[in-house]
């Protein structure tokens, strides 16, 4: 019996080396032999750089081996910011073609790009990623302010050449402001303007309740309402936003802020006068050094009021005009109007459309730049008044033009441009444009450059050969366009209707500004 047993021992230990010996020869047997999979060849592309609101196109090639094209999925992520672990699905094709909306990254970062391509048939992903770097080129051009409900405010883009200096193609970035910052701005924009602040270059906009600063770098936002003045309160009416040599202008609630904001962080507070400032101001920026650099109509006294300046090493108080009796109108002494629009021409001579509260006449009002008189200028004095009461259709006008290098002013109705020539005493209207049935003009204004007239002619790069040669206009129907309309035949005011430029695709546009 027990050698039986012994040899029934013998017998099992046998069977079992066999069985062991046998495993190992088929895991020997799958290390030598691969499996399909796939490959993606990265030769050549070891990194990935976009251009902000431009598509990233990624087309990598597959080695797929044996295996079906059918049985393979796809999948592309991204992380949300530079170095998070925060990713979200941008594409599921085998190739890739998606718009970077992401803000541009500064040096150093970047975000990471993961490509999966799964065998659905076995379960098994391959994956690859990328770092990619968003760079930025929302450059010189146009920005636009378009809302969606009445209620808030997007900033889209153009670039084109004939508002970009130095650049041929054509660009139209729609809702940069809201995809950079995951929010639009609350209420209507009425005006921007482009400046620098401490040698960043901003944008400034403003509603009828707040006053937003915008990084143009990569169209963050730079702060709002108190945080953006020395003060800390902000203004709970913002009126108007201008700019002269060395002096950032703005306007709230009645009075009057200049800040050379590019030595200064913040604005300033208001100058304390017994005036109250209107929107409409003429500001003299050329670099002539004009005796006075601030004129404006006074609607509450009924007079005009002027300011050399802003600078602290000259006559920086608000003087209301003296009495002029012999002149063509008396400064001094006019009730009873409403500003409608306010300018400098290139002569220093300053321009006020006026319009009376009672009769509802247009008048345009020209008063000199002043004169030296060390220490205090010599107030600016009348020089003409035009009476515009028989424009065709003024009463119903909304957007005024004054040029600056031209005798010429532009009226707009709903629908309508009309041209006023008053090179002579009595001044002539004529009608320039008609906008295509079913849409209303919403803004109109010259085409000059952020900077412009600042730059110096002795050192300065010119300005590009459209300042002050084209009219940019908005208009609203099923949907918001721009138009931009070159201008021909000086101190005429036609417009080259065979070379106008149509950018659409926009909201309703309230307002329009130039950035460099």
């Amino acid at each position: 019996m027990m050698k039986n047993i012994k040899t029934l021992v013998l017998l099992l230990c046998v069977v079992l080396s066999g069985a062991m010996s046998s495993c190992y020869d088929d895991l020997s047997s799958l290390d030598i032999k691969p499996i399909p999979g796939v490959a993606i060849d990265t030769t050549g592309v070891s990194k990935l750089a976009v251009y902000q609101f431009e598509h990233l196109v990624v087309q990598p090639k597959l080695d797929i081996a044996g295996l079906s094209e059918s049985n393979l999925s796809y999948k592309w992520r991204i992380n949300v910011q530079p170095d998070d672990t925060v990713y979200q699905v941008i594409g599921e094709e085998k190739n890739l073609d998606y718009e970077i909306r992401f803000k541009p990254n500064v040096a150093g970062k970047h975000h990471q790009l993961y490509y999966t391509v799964t065998d659905n048939s076995t379960g098994l992903e391959y994956i690859m990623a990328w770092p990619v770097v968003v760079r930025n080129n929302i450059g010189e051009g146009l920005v636009i302010a378009e809302t969606s409900d009445g209620i808030n405010t997007d900033l889209s883009h153009i670039m084109h050449s004939s508002v970009t200096s130095d650049y041929s193609g054509e660009s139209v970035k729609y809702g940069v402001y809201s995809a950079i910052n995951g929010r639009k701005i609350d209420g209507l924009v009425k005006q921007m303007r482009f400046t620098k602040v401490f040698g960043a270059d901003v944008l400034y906009a403003i509603t009828d309740n707040s006053t937003v600063r915008i990084n143009t770098l990569d169209y963050t936002s730079g702060g709002m309402n108190g945080e953006l003045f020395f003060s800390g309160t902000g203004s709970a009416k913002p009126q108007a936003l201008g700019g002269i040599v060395q002096g950032d202008i703005f306007i709230a609630d009645g009075k009057l802020t200049g800040t050379y904001l590019g030595a200064a962080r913040k604005i300033g507070l208001p100058f304390d006068f017994p005036f109250v400032v209107p929107d409409d101001v003429a500001l003299n920026g050329f670099n002539t050094n004009p005796p006075v650099r601030i004129n404006f109509y006074d609607e509450v006294n009924g007079h005009f009021v002027y300011m050399p300046t802003i600078q602290q090493f000259g006559d920086r108080k608000m003087h209301k005009a003296p009495a002029v009796t012999d002149g063509a109108f008396n400064p001094a002494s006019l009730p009873g109007k409403v500003n409608m629009a306010a300018g400098a021409n290139s002569n220093g001579d300053f321009l006020h459309l006026l319009k009376d509260k009672s009769t509802g006449a247009f008048e345009l009002y020209v008063m000199d730049g002043g004169g030296n008189n060390y220490p205090s200028p010599i107030p600016p004095a009348p020089k003409a008044v035009y009476d515009l009461s028989t424009a065709p259709d003024i009463e119903n006008a909304t957007q005024f033009v004054l040029l600056d290098n031209q005798r010429v002013m532009y009226y707009a109705t709903s629908s309508k441009i009309y041209a006023v020539l008053y090179a002579t005493d009595t001044p002539v209207y004529e009608e320039r444009y008609t906008v295509p049935a079913g849409e209303e003009i919403t803004t109109l204004q010259i085409y000059q450059q952020a900077d412009y007239p600042f730059r110096s002619e002795s050192w300065d790069p010119p300005y590009i050969s459209t300042n002050n040669r084209q009219l940019i206009m908005s208009t609203y129907g099923t949907e918001g366009k721009v138009y931009i309309l070159p201008m021909i035949n000086t101190g005429v005011g036609n417009i080259d209707a065979s070379k106008i430029k149509t950018f659409s695709g926009f909201k309703r546009i309230t307002a329009i500004a130039t950035q460099n």
